[in-house]
């Protein structure tokens, strides 16, 4: 069959997601892609030093004539400390090394349309190349986390829900706080009277710019607790109570009773026709689910999208410490490709020190045991490995036109030899013929 065909069937397979299999020589890869582990909270932070100012220059505008009378730089510094409070940041843990291993496999769905893709080519491919294509996915792997053995009295926590993990059940149960109550309870809003009284001033998120009400107003506090558990679960109840302001400002007041007058209520999914809960009752009710939703184990297995947002900054280190090396050299994730396709029933065969995976089985035959028109195809790429299909023409039949009738008729044994595995087809239109005996 035609490679147009071929090419034109896996694109009408709408299962199929479409991977980039035209390889380029190791030496001109473009850099890696995105690292999917990258984020800033995760990096080491710098401290900085007494002459970081000083390399950048005098930063104040330049032309600046003011002559006035300047006070004193340690003036200023103590007027400036005695109007603000003093303001002390909790230092942050140092991350902990995990006694776990981690390694990668194959996202099954995407290995099945590499696979197809495969098939559909025709075409030997390396094997490193398509694992390196696969860790590159933002969605095409699953991690393994393991607990190592020497440890059995660590576990981790991972939830049946998403498949996160944490190494701490403490951090499992509050990512499912965050993250799960919608998937037990509908959000609905309602209409209710706006609050009645005298409120001289309006409590609001500096981060979030949300109206969390007046501090003297009932609501105050569970607004509070839900913005803080809703938008920044990562930062400390008391951290994020110093980004809270108090505005003076009728009309805020009054956009604030405006907004009050929408409530949220959450109503159970299993039994739409029950009372429906505040946002304290819902929790109050859903904290007894929540045992039933995560698992200890000793060994998780977690999609790829959901590695790269844990809550828990411990394991994505170990994520992100091994996918550095298999980024660059794809070990562990070669090594399930290769079981995965024997699985599949593709080939595996060496070229040099290269592994290669096709879904024909190469079979070498004797050039002399065949016709003359499949003998002479089969001795020119044995004494000329490497070429490709324009190369055997000009050479076999140097007075025809590539692109005539003529010279597809002359390379039809060529697609004969191929489907049968009495040559090799390389990703980049390379063609061999395989060594060995042939196999009876």
């Amino acid at each position: 069959m035609d490679d147009k065909i071929h090419a034109k069937e896996a694109r009408s397979d709408a299962r199929d997601v479409i991977l980039d299999l035209n390889f380029v020589p190791q030496w001109a890869k473009k850099p890696p892609g995105e690292n999917h582990y990258s984020k800033k909270e995760y990096r080491e932070e710098r401290p900085r030093r007494r002459d970081d100012r000083s390399r950048g220059g005098d930063r104040r505008p330049s032309g600046r004539n003011d002559e006035r009378p300047r006070r004193p730089q340690s003036d200023r510094r103590n007027d400036s400390r005695s109007e603000r409070p003093e303001r002390r940041r909790e230092p942050r843990e140092p991350i902990k090394e995990l006694p776990v291993t981690v390694s990668f496999l194959p996202e099954q769905k995407r290995l099945a349309s590499l696979v197809r893709q495969i098939h559909h080519s025709r075409r030997a491919y390396p094997l490193m190349d398509l694992a390196n294509l696969m860790i590159h996915d933002s969605e095409g792997y699953l991690v393994k986390i393991e607990c190592n053995k020497d440890t059995p009295a660590f576990e981790l926590f991972q939830c049946k829900k998403c498949k996160s993990v944490a190494s701490t059940e403490e951090m499992i149960v509050q990512h499912i706080k965050s993250k799960h109550l919608t998937d037990v309870y509908d959000k609905e809003e309602i209409e209710i009277e706006p609050p009645a009284g005298s409120f001289p001033g309006v409590a609001r998120c500096r981060k979030s710019g949300i109206l969390l009400g007046p501090p003297n107003h009932h609501s105050y506090t569970e607004k509070v607790a839900e913005v803080h558990a809703t938008r920044f679960p990562n930062m400390s109840l008391e951290d994020y109570k110093r980004n809270i302001e108090i505005v003076k400002d009728d009309e805020l007041v009054e956009q604030w009773k405006e907004e009050s007058r929408k409530q949220t209520v959450y109503k159970l999914k299993s039994d739409p026709e029950a009372e429906p809960l505040d946002l304290k009752r819902a929790e109050i009710e859903f904290s007894k689910k929540i045992p039933s939703m995560y698992e200890r184990t000793h060994r998780a297995v977690v999609p790829a999208k959901i590695s790269q947002s844990l809550e828990d900054r411990d394991v994505t280190h170990a994520i992100k410490q091994v996918w550095g090396k298999e980024s660059r050299f794809p070990l562990t994730m070669s090594f399930s490709m290769r079981a995965a396709f024997r699985h599949m029933h593709l080939y595996l065969f060496k070229a040099g020190k290269i592994n290669f995976v096709t879904h024909i089985k190469p079979n070498p035959v004797k050039p002399e045991d065949t016709v003359p028109n499949i003998c002479e195809v089969l001795m020119f790429l044995k004494e000329n490995p490497g070429s490709n299909r324009l190369q055997l023409l000009e050479v076999l039949h140097p007075s025809l036109d590539p692109k005539s009738e003529e010279a597809k008729h002359a390379l039809q044994p060529l697609g004969w030899l191929i489907e049968r595995g009495h040559i090799i087809e390389f990703f980049n239109g390379n063609l061999s013929v395989p060594l060995g005996h042939r196999r009876h």
